[in-house]
């Protein structure tokens, strides 16, 4: 297929109103994502319970009444937005600069990877939480012998580096509040209100992350998976720390923050569609 006809295939599967229907649908259900998560970790300050993590969240709904099913309604939104961003990364071509083209590819590359990943994460919970609980268990084994060379060392001190450099993104973006120019419109109560969720969202989020990140390039040196294990290490960690449940708590919210953003984007957020 020349790249021609691939745009055209492209624009016209995006200028489909069903399609950017359910791709809008992954913003809302990643959403609700944090929005859970977020709750679970205040949850894990108030009650010292909860897992406020992708796989915590995931595996309590696979656990209820009909899980099952809505789990497979967040795979197909999930997997819906991130066939669009790739569509972007693909045929993207009408940018005003080189700068521009490098940004939003850049960027559509990242939401791409983040929500394809988040489709086979709950693919993987609907369709067997044993073959989950033995991935689980094998990614941990796989941190543990990348510790014992020095380039496993390596391998996780870089991909911890990278993992920070991701969060920083977000932090840079909460505070410059960029996120605005991802939505259509920002302006009256409602607008102005989803900005501010947006801001603190991101900062939080990107906060979160930086942690998991650290964690991951200290258990290279530590000699502990268990700090390669994403943002429930981070919490777990945080938890521990003499001012733990303020920050933890400030994290739950911010994560709650993000998610409504995310709602909010769900509806009013600019999707590229120029192929």
């Amino acid at each position: 297929m020349s790249d021609s006809s691939g745009a055209e295939a492209a624009d016209a599967a995006t200028n489909s109103t069903t399609f950017e229907v359910i791709a809008r649908a992954g913003f809302a259900m990643n959403g609700l994502l944090h929005v859970l998560i977020g709750v679970n970790a205040i949850h894990m300050v108030i009650a010292h319970g909860g897992r406020p993590s992708e796989a915590g969240v995931m595996s309590e709904i696979s656990g209820l009444p009909g899980g099952f099913i809505a789990l497979w309604v967040a795979f197909i939104a999930l997997l819906a937005l991130g066939v669009w961003q790739t569509l972007e990364v693909l045929f993207g071509r009408r940018y005003t600069s080189k700068r521009q083209r490098v940004l939003k590819k850049s960027s559509a590359s990242g939401l791409a990877i983040i929500y394809i990943f988040l489709a086979v994460a709950t693919a993987s919970f609907a369709l067997d939480d044993a073959r989950r609980r033995e991935s689980l268990s094998e990614k941990s084994q796989l941190s543990l012998e990348l510790m014992q060379t020095t380039p496993g060392r390596l391998l996780l001190v870089v991909l911890g580096a990278t993992i920070f450099g991701f969060g920083t993104f977000f932090i840079v973006k909460g505070l410059r509040r960029t996120h605005r120019k991802d939505l259509i419109s920002a302006t009256g109560v409602v607008g102005a209100a989803a900005v501010v969720l947006g801001t603190i969202g991101y900062i939080a989020k990107g906060a979160v992350i930086c942690g998991a990140g650290t964690l991951v390039a200290y258990s290279a040196f530590a000699y502990n998976p268990d700090k390669a294990e994403g943002i429930s290490a981070v919490f777990q960690t945080v938890r521990r720390q003499p001012y733990g449940p303020t920050l933890l708590t400030a994290a739950g919210v911010g994560l709650v923050c993000y998610g409504l953003y995310l709602g909010y984007r769900a509806k009013n957020g600019k999707m590229a569609n120029d192929y």
